[in-house]
């Protein structure tokens, strides 16, 4: 009798250990989100204007200046030549704002081609894809305009758009329409110095 009721006494302990052990263990994946849902990439689960910059981000914002993120999948030739278009834009335009590529790629293949390339403006790699996620990237590239502080001021909604008209909303977006009309509808240069030189020899 007293074999039996020390056998069950030690099975009741070894189910509630083993109970407890499993409660842990669920908890621990819950709180790692094992059992959510992931987060489906769609137009209506865009950012809203006004929230934050993803944290990885943060580090690129500069007083003065709307940062501009471009988002980018896994590199290619065909997608190389289109980043190699958009660091060429963000640079021609570094005065009215900074940018900063994430892609969807190794860290050491981006450092790779930014050094065969000489690419200026910074690459974030975003291997996991957690921040293409949180920007809601549901096309490639796609573009978002953040102010100095971090506020999401502008999102692109069409693919369509080419960098120059991306680059433009986002400053318009930060700065005003006024001041976007000034910095570019203006001639080019090459046109002033032409149409200052003919006036010299009106005279």
């Amino acid at each position: 009798m007293r074999r039996e009721s020390l056998a069950q006494a030690i099975w009741l302990i070894a189910a509630a250990v083993n109970f407890g052990l499993l409660l842990f263990l669920v908890k621990g994946l819950k709180a790692e989100g094992f059992f959510s849902r992931p987060k489906l990439m769609s137009p209506q689960n865009d950012p809203k204007i006004g929230s934050e910059i993803p944290n990885p981000l943060r580090p690129f914002l500069s007083a003065g200046k709307p940062l501009l993120v471009i988002a980018f999948g896994k590199c290619s030739e065909c997608t190389l030549r289109n980043l190699s278009g958009w660091v060429l834009m963000l640079d021609r335009w570094a005065d009215e704002v900074s940018g900063v590529v994430v892609a969807e790629e190794k860290e050491e293949v981006l450092k790779g081609y930014a050094r065969q390339f000489g690419w200026k403006v910074p690459v974030v790699a975003d291997e996991k894809g957690e921040i293409l996620r949180q920007l809601n990237a549901y096309f490639l590239p796609r573009a978002y305009g953040f102010s100095c502080d971090g506020k999401l001021i502008w999102v692109q909604e069409s693919p369509a758009m080419n960098e120059l008209e991306v680059i433009r909303s986002v400053v318009e977006a930060e700065k005003g329409k006024e001041y976007a009309q000034k910095v570019f509808d203006r001639k080019p240069r090459w046109a002033e110095a032409l149409e200052k030189a003919r006036k010299v020899q009106g005279r």
